[in-house]
């Protein structure tokens, strides 16, 4: 099998967002026999949750080929710039963002390709510095270039940012669009993401989906705790954009003030989202029916989801392409997912279309869910799992559809 270098943002252990993409690529692409090796940054942090919370088991011919590199001290690179490098940075933002890193990245990066003679050379983005990073090693290497994109600057179009984080944004975006075009094969994680970016470079563009880690992501035959029908979210509030949740908190409104059933019935679970985004949401009648805990170890999630009756998952209309990990962690523990109120788009879409749950956008609607949900659990005739088949979306698999494109690549 081929050689292949991947550059990621983040990886295993660290539990940063869009390290448990790349690290499972690498971990199949392995099995798989590739010779993979991986070069990532250490970021800096002193939460265990993060640092250790991504527990993955790696094949021993892998754990031998990961270079982690520190990051340096990001002020003291920001205050030693002199005029030169502040003029390079200003139009490669790559440069200071993270501050001074892919500076000490790419004697790592060449020194490395020297040694190793890649096939191929896989960025994963959105982080720039790996794409920029990428591009070089692959034209100094003359070998083949993958990006793999994970965001994108077009899904947040009308997410609300400063005028300063918008600057910064065109600055990222034009390097984007000059490093990206010198790719031989794009690869992301939704058909919205497909065709924007297919239409924006020309190049061949391949959906390869998030999924989940059959080994962990597991349907557990778990009798229930208690009579408390309980629906989990797992992870993060980002913005009212990315998760508005305006429709769930009425309902509950309206179910605390009807008081048809109580909090020891129903709940509902937050685990790892900042409740002070939801603050205002919250009133005297909605409050009793949710509960809020910190953020918990890749460890404890599989079983905090078989736990639960429902997994609930918070999109908005018009946000098109986000098609996250915890959704396809959610379906590989086969239970029902509570989408609210929907896309209107793709994950929409795929949620009807493979029986995997509901999505609804209306009070009423939901509160009639909740209604009948938590009377069927009462009366034993909840089920425990749904009864799909969702394997084609496991990592494994979808890192089988990436090596056959990679060795198309290799081959011609």
């Amino acid at each position: 099998m081929a050689k292949v270098l991947i550059i990621t943002p983040s990886f295993g252990p660290q539990a940063f967002v869009g390290g448990i993409r790349s690290t499972l690529f690498a971990k199949y692409l392995t099995l798989l026999g590739w010779d993979v090796w991986v070069l990532t940054r250490i970021i800096p942090t002193e939460s265990e949750v993060i640092n250790s919370g991504f527990l993955v088991n790696l094949p021993d011919a892998l754990e031998k080929k990961i270079i982690r590199i520190q990051s340096p001290n990001g002020q003291e690179y920001l205050a030693n710039r002199n005029f030169k490098t502040k003029i390079r940075d200003l139009f490669s933002p790559e440069y200071s963002s993270p501050p001074g890193f892919l500076d000490k990245a790419i004697p790592v990066g060449l020194e490395l390709i020297q040694k190793e003679k890649f096939d191929i050379i896989l960025s994963s983005a959105p982080d720039q510095w790996g794409i920029t990073l990428g591009e070089k090693l692959a034209n100094s290497l003359n070998c083949r270039f993958v990006v793999d994109f994970r965001d994108i600057f077009e899904q947040e179009i009308f997410e609300k940012r400063s005028f300063q984080e918008n600057i910064h944004r065109r600055r990222m975006l034009r390097k984007r669009n000059m490093t990206a075009n010198k790719a031989d094969l794009i690869t992301t994680v939704s058909r919205f993401h497909q065709n924007v970016l297919q239409k924006k470079f020309g190049i061949k563009t391949a959906v390869i989906y998030n999924g989940y880690d059959h080994e962990v992501f597991i349907p557990m035959n778990l009798p229930p705790k208690d009579s408390c029908f309980r629906i989990s979210y797992l992870g993060r509030i980002l913005s009212e954009w990315y998760h508005n949740p305006q429709v769930l908190f009425q309902a509950l409104n309206e179910i605390g003030k009807e008081s048809k059933i109580g909090p020891d019935e129903f709940q509902i679970n937050f685990y790892g989202a900042d409740k002070n985004k939801l603050d205002h949401y919250l009133t005297e009648q909605n409050s009793k029916y949710v509960s809020f805990f910190p953020r918990v170890t890749s460890l404890e999630v599989p079983r905090i989801m078989n736990d639960s009756q429902v997994l609930l998952l918070i999109t908005n209309k018009g946000r098109y392409g986000v098609m996250t990990t915890k959704f396809f962690e959610y379906v590989g523990v086969k239970k029902p997912v509570l989408c609210i109120p929907g896309d209107g788009s793709e994950l929409q879409e795929m949620i009807e279309s493979q029986n995997l749950g509901i999505t609804l956008d209306s009070v009423h609607a939901l509160k009639n869910y909740i209604y009948e949900s938590v009377q069927a659990f009462q009366a034993g005739k909840w089920p425990v799992h749904i009864s799909t088949q969702p394997e084609f979306f496991t990592r494994q698999n979808q890192t089988q559809i990436l090596a056959d494109l990679l060795q198309d690549l290799v081959k011609n």
